[in-house]
């Protein structure tokens, strides 16, 4: 009898586990926030402005923001492929020039600054806009420093993907690992934009699916979430927006390697490489030293030389204390 209570009590608990976890799972749903505010066209033109004469600027900031746009535009047309209600998000697309100056009749504009003095901000999105929900332009600054902590490659990669989200006209996630979280951590990788992000623009820049442009229906500025039909996942990075491999990522990614379950494959095949190498090198020297004796004349080896009225609002990404620990790392950057 003890034993049949027992076992109730089990399938009890087992139905009420069963019961709360579809009702956890929607309290944890993620949300983004979205600015009210709209372009009145889907091709965007963006004016680069790299800041070569300052002794800070280093070329991969300009490298690193190119990607930047590449990965929005990529990221926007992977996702119009979703279903054919998305399909109008293929004519969403920036185009970019690098100048010198800054230049009228450009829709975004980007530039850099060595540091905001006084405050924790890494970059800064102004958005003009004519009401009721017009943009008229954006200019995106972002910052090289903070507190004496410098921004990398990738980290000024990752920043600009997140002021360009407010330049298409969204603003904050809830999510920790999103692009567009108010809160940044230094990372050893790119953040990827996910399908939160893209169906926020889709919202943003709904007007395309029943194009002409209506300048009273303006976007809810408040907080979707994904339609049931759409899971909340990463959109793919092409190899080409990726910063190019350094020495420290790919010694990494071997010790990482060696950690894991391949970890004793990978050594084998090391090994096993190096006798290679070495039995190919004794071969060579004793041809070498064979021909040295059949002929007078040294082998050489041969070597190859290769408008200003209207409305203004601004968002900040700040930067907090940075740390950075062995395998250990805590968030540094805030988005007021």
């Amino acid at each position: 009898m003890k034993m049949k209570i027992r076992w109730a009590y089990i399938i009890l608990i087992a139905l009420l586990l069963t019961i709360q976890v579809p009702i956890s799972e929607a309290q944890t749903q993620h949300s983004i926030d979205l600015q009210g505010l709209t372009w009145n066209h889907s091709a965007l033109t963006v004016l680069v402005i790299p800041q070569d004469d300052e002794i800070w600027w280093d070329d991969s900031y300009l490298n690193s923001t190119l990607r930047a746009i590449n990965m929005w535009n990529n990221a926007i047309l992977n996702f119009s492929s979703y279903s054919p209600e998305f399909s109008y998000l293929s004519q969403i697309r920036m185009t970019y020039s690098i100048g010198q100056i800054l230049e009228n009749g450009y829709d975004v504009y980007i530039t850099w600054q060595e540091e905001y003095a006084g405050t924790n901000t890494i970059g800064t999105s102004q958005a003009v806009y004519e009401l009721p929900c017009t943009i008229i332009n954006n200019t995106i600054t972002l910052g090289v420093k903070t507190k004496g902590y410098i921004l990398d490659e990738i980290d000024m990669q990752n920043v600009a993907l997140h002021e360009l989200g407010h330049a298409l006209g969204l603003n904050h996630s809830s999510h920790s690992c999103d692009i567009m979280y108010p809160e940044y951590t230094s990372r050893e990788r790119i953040v990827a934009l996910s399908t939160l992000d893209i169906y926020a623009v889709s919202v943003v820049f709904e007007w395309l699916s029943y194009y002409p442009y209506p300048e009273s229906r303006c976007p809810p500025k408040s907080s979707i979430i994904l339609p049931q039909s759409i899971e909340y996942e990463y959109l793919p990075i092409s190899y080409k927006d990726l910063p190019p491999p350094s020495l420290k990522n790919i010694l990494d990614s071997i010790l990482r390697l060696i950690e894991s379950n391949l970890g004793t494959l990978f050594l084998l095949l090391l090994s096993t490489s190096l006798i290679v190498l070495l039995v190919v090198t004794i071969g060579a020297k004793k041809r070498k030293s064979s021909s040295e004796r059949c002929c007078h004349e040294p082998i050489v080896p041969a070597f190859t030389h290769s408008p200003q009225n209207g409305m203004m609002r601004i968002s900040n990404y700040r930067i907090g204390d940075y740390r950075h620990r062995l395998n250990e790392l805590e968030p540094f950057g805030i988005l007021l």
